[in-house]
């Protein structure tokens, strides 16, 4: 039993190196990975059976069961309850620290429609009479910019701060104060 052991632990270690040589830890989520219209990153939520949670738990298995098998001499048995108790761990662990990690870099970038209505833009690019221009305004702390035209189809200047009345698909109907 201590060959499948060593075996499962370098399979773990193996799956680590290559996924991180070729990227893919960015795909924590198993494919639930998005990006919104508005060009934000939306990581989601990481699945407990996923695949580095998965290869966290062969890893630990394999390591576990090394310990029980060749320095602690157990039986079998016991030496598949310390690999099993070891892998839940390491894998119940490499989950927590993940998803704490996508709860604190997904906190402040998403933002609904609701939350853009109302705020103060300041045109960046004229918005031409009955076209379409850019601004730039603050939601959840950062920067944003967007396409945008004016609500009563009159031309905007650069530099000129407006309010956004409507959002429709990805243009924001804006307004000049006044």
């Amino acid at each position: 039993m201590g060959i499948v052991y060593v075996a499962l632990l370098l399979l773990g270690v193996i799956y680590a190196v290559v996924a991180a040589a070729m990227g893919w830890l960015g795909d924590l989520g198993d494919g639930d990975i998005h990006v919104d219209a508005s060009g934000h990153l939306d990581a989601g939520h990481l699945h407990p059976i996923s695949g580095p949670v998965i290869a966290t738990f062969v890893t630990g298995f394999g390591a576990g069961g090394i310990v029980a098998h060749y320095l602690l001499r157990w039986p079998l048995l016991g030496g598949i309850g310390l690999a099993t108790t070891v892998g839940l761990v390491l894998a119940g662990g490499a989950f927590l620290i993940m998803e704490t990690i996508f709860k604190h870099t997904q906190g402040g970038a998403e933002y609904s429609v609701e939350e853009m209505v109302g705020r103060e833009a300041e045109v960046i690019t004229s918005i031409p009479a009955g076209g379409t221009g850019e601004i730039a305004y603050v939601v959840k702390g950062q920067r944003e910019v967007g396409p945008a035209r004016s609500v009563d189809g009159v031309a905007i200047g650069r530099g000129q701060v407006v309010l956004i009345e409507k959002v429709m698909g990805s243009t924001l109907h804006v307004r000049t104060r006044g």
